[in-house]
């Protein structure tokens, strides 16, 4: 009797963390509203007040650009200090001069994503959103009159890092808001939601040159001076129509458009983002692809990109989902990558995403995503 209970209690246990596959899927999914502020038909739950954490990180490095830098760091060093015991003689300076050569023209980047959104009351038709946006690249560049320098120094016998004109070109976009989502359902135009996120929009850009002697005496970063802020109102409109079992989805996001200049001078000029995609979405799972119409402006060393997003999840149990991804990336020397990962779905409204996203061993990133009742 006592093994058939332990028994009975396992089998209890592993349904509860895998239930069963047969069941139907949570319907309440508010994280639909960071990506259009009217796909908000799934956003409630009539007996809970819903919020959602969202994150996503990627980082690019495939040309090595870090280890490199940490190379040259070390060639440098090694040159001063022969330069500082006299011990300098003519060629020592080659493997310095290979260094700042092998880095050049070398990028890394960085993007993300943060996300919140909370629920208002059941019967308002309001959200309340929160979200930031990053995209930072930095490019190497090498004079190729360094090579002459560094040879003159091995020649006197005197070295200092300051006299090299290589640099580094660091730029970064990051938008932030805060804002309120209000979502209508017009029922004399045959169901067609309406989305509007009146926000307040922080637009900072970073716009740095690091020359060689500053990243040697680690005056990378003046926050004060390198990053100018502006603050601006502005909406996004979403749009969406449901035709049978697919959904139309028409996202325009910043309406209002500004041009801006970061601290040495490069021009961004604001654009309003124009997404256009469908979706569909059954009790077993989910597809949805969304694309933007126009390329994202560039600023200073951060290229211009267009992103074409395919999104989808199947359903493995009633806890347990599968997520698969794939970006397809026009304009923009990233790759296009690819995303796995799993969703656990407790009850109808608390569920957690992770997965993991890749397009090559130094192209990695992640993304995670927490909906639960406050």
């Amino acid at each position: 009797m006592f093994v058939f209970r332990i028994r009975a209690l396992f089998y209890s246990v592993c349904a509860l963390l895998l239930g069963s596959p047969f069941a139907s899927a949570a319907d309440v999914n508010i994280a639909d509203l960071t990506v259009n502020p009217a796909d908000a038909g799934h956003s409630r739950d009539n007996r809970e007040t819903l919020s959602y954490f969202g994150m996503q990180l990627y980082f690019d490095d495939r040309d090595d650009l870090l280890d490199k830098a940490l190379e040259l760091k070390e060639e440098s060093e090694a040159l001063e200090a022969r330069s500082r015991g006299f011990l300098l003689i003519p060629g020592d300076e080659q493997d310095l001069v290979a260094a700042l050569e092998n880095l050049d023209g070398a990028i890394t980047s960085l993007r993300g994503e943060l996300d919140f959104v909370f629920a208002g009351k059941k019967d308002s038709p309001a959200h309340y959103a929160m979200g930031t946006e990053l995209r930072g690249t930095a490019r190497f560049y090498y004079d190729p009159g360094d090579e002459q320098r560094l040879r003159f120094a091995s020649i006197t016998g005197l070295f200092r890092p300051l006299d090299l004109e290589s640099y580094m070109d660091v730029a970064g976009v990051m938008h932030s808001h805060f804002g309120l989502n209000l979502h209508y359902q017009l029922e004399d135009f045959g169901q067609l939601e309406i989305g509007v996120l009146a926000k307040l929009q922080v637009i900072s850009l970073l716009d740095r040159r690091i020359d060689y002697n500053d990243y040697e005496r680690g005056d990378v970063f003046d926050w004060g001076t390198d990053i100018k802020n502006t603050v601006q109102p502005n909406i996004d409109l979403g749009l969406r129509k449901q035709l049978g079992r697919v959904g139309l989805q028409l996202v325009i996001s910043d309406l209002y458009t500004e041009t801006l200049r970061g601290h040495n001078g490069h021009r961004y000029r604001q654009r309003s983002r124009i997404q256009a995609g469908f979706d569909y979405r059954r009790h077993w799972g989910s597809l949805q692809i969304m694309g933007d119409v126009v390329p994202r402006p560039r600023f200073g060393e951060v290229s211009s990109r267009r992103d074409i997003r395919a999104d989808g999840s199947l359903r493995l149990t009633r806890r347990w989902d599968l997520l698969l991804g794939y970006n397809d990336v026009q304009e923009h020397y990233e790759r296009n990558t690819g995303s796995a990962g799993l969703r656990y779905t407790l009850g109808r409204s608390l569920r957690f995403d992770i997965r993991g996203t890749a397009a090559g061993k130094r192209e990695l990133g992640f993304q995670l995503g927490l909906q639960m009742p406050l």
